[in-house]
């Protein structure tokens, strides 16, 4: 092995975990988006929807463009591209001046995920260089707790720096995003051999086999159910609160389940972290029934005949159960991904990934939605865990067919 390249990989493989721990999103925007679009911009509940749905639909009608980008520069230079168009969006969307050119920053968001997205690639590979493919977890685990643990803290202090002016959250994430930029830049890929490949799964004319079907479909909906079902069933939480507490102590208790979340996601990551790889062949079915569990107490907390303290308790289990699942079950699925792939196929199999990732949010914020014009928010819990039960087949179906 070159002493050089080893050098250069190894320096990438420390940075790493910062770099992606600081870079899963916008830090500090996210924790007061609605707040700072609505107070600082002034934009209507429907425009920031519109902000949601629209520019992510052009990200993913942009998925030719977009794949053809990504194998002209390589996956190196993909994911720097990607890191810098997070600071171009984050800067548009603080200084933006109206609506549609904060929307153009909206979509420089989402295609910078797409792009950044191939950094997954260039460590799998480098690891596999190295000959140590087992530590792609341990890294991609270490970021995950990095992030949990960073949103924690920003979580507690955004609230506050926002009332000193809405604008200050704002710098402070572009400022994170300046220095993920300067991390970007240790990034070194080394083209991993031919016989690298898992042989056993190869199919004629780079066409995808069961297990990367399955596995898009699976993230997909997993995802989906994440990010949708830890929304509502935190409004569906609130409205319980309101009717057993009223609105001062809600905003209160609120406060404390979602911090008690934030916790959770650390812990959660921590534990993931240790007995991933004794698990790893059964991780999907594990994780999905946790998030079937997440939803059951959810469910069982707001219907049992209980103190109410007790329901409280029961729902909060539930809802911090949720969002800690979407952290390991990516990196589960990339890992699925990278060892039942071709070297010719990961590029564009990473793309759809994320653009089918965020096609499936949007379609499944439609509906629900739609639903919840017509149903109560309890039945949609039920939606919910039925899809988990959905979940669990297909997860139960790319362990039959998976090869490695």
């Amino acid at each position: 092995m070159n002493r050089t390249i080893d050098k250069r990989i190894n320096l990438c493989n420390k940075l790493y975990p910062i770099y992606d721990g600081l870079s899963k999103d916008l830090l500090f925007y996210i924790a007061i988006d609605t707040l700072f679009l609505t107070v600082a911009k002034g934009f209507s509940a429907f425009e920031i929807s519109f902000l949601g749905v629209v520019p992510t639909l052009i990200c993913i009608a942009m998925q030719p463009v977009l794949v053809r980008l990504i194998k002209i520069v390589g996956n190196v230079n993909s994911s720097k591209i990607g890191t810098f168009a997070l600071l171009v969006s984050s800067i548009i969307i603080t200084f933006g001046s109206n609506f549609w050119i904060i929307a153009i920053g909206q979509l420089i968001y989402d295609i910078a995920f797409v792009l950044k997205n191939m950094e997954s690639i260039v460590l799998k590979n480098n690891l596999n260089y190295q000959g140590q493919p087992n530590k792609y977890f341990g890294i991609r685990g270490r970021s995950n707790t990095i992030y949990a643990t960073v949103t924690f803290l920003i979580a507690i202090i955004a609230g506050p720096l926002f009332n000193i002016s809405p604008y200050l959250p704002m710098y402070l994430c572009i400022f994170f995003c300046i220095i993920t930029c300067f991390l970007s830049l240790s990034f070194y890929e080394v083209e991993p051999s031919e016989g690298v490949e898992v042989k056993d799964i190869k199919k004629k004319n780079g066409k995808l086999n069961k297990v990367l079907i399955l596995g898009l479909l699976s993230n997909t909906l997993f995802l989906g159910i994440v990010v949708i079902g830890q929304q509502d069933s935190k409004l569906f939480i609130q409205y319980q609160l309101t009717n057993w507490y009223g609105i001062q102590l809600t905003a209160t208790y609120l406060g404390f389940i979602i911090a008690s979340s934030r916790v959770a996601r650390i812990l959660l990551n921590i534990l993931f972290n240790k007995y991933y790889l004794k698990f790893q062949k059964n991780m999907s079915i594990i994780l999905s029934t946790i998030l079937a569990v997440a939803f059951t107490l959810i469910i069982i907390g707001a219907i049992i005949p209980a103190y109410t303290i007790i329901k409280v308790l029961i729902m909060t289990l539930g809802f911090d159960l949720i969002i800690p699942m979407r952290d390991t079950f990516i990196i589960y699925m990339e890992d699925l991904f990278l060892k039942n792939s071709k070297k010719s196929q990961q590029q564009a199999l990473f793309t759809n990934m994320e653009l089918l990732r965020k096609f499936g949010k949007v379609l499944m914020n439609l509906v629900i939605s739609l639903l919840v014009l017509k149903i109560d928010l309890l039945y949609i819990m039920v939606l919910f865990l039925i899809l988990t039960v959905v979940e669990i087949v297909v997860s139960i179906k790319i362990i039959k067919f998976r090869k490695v």
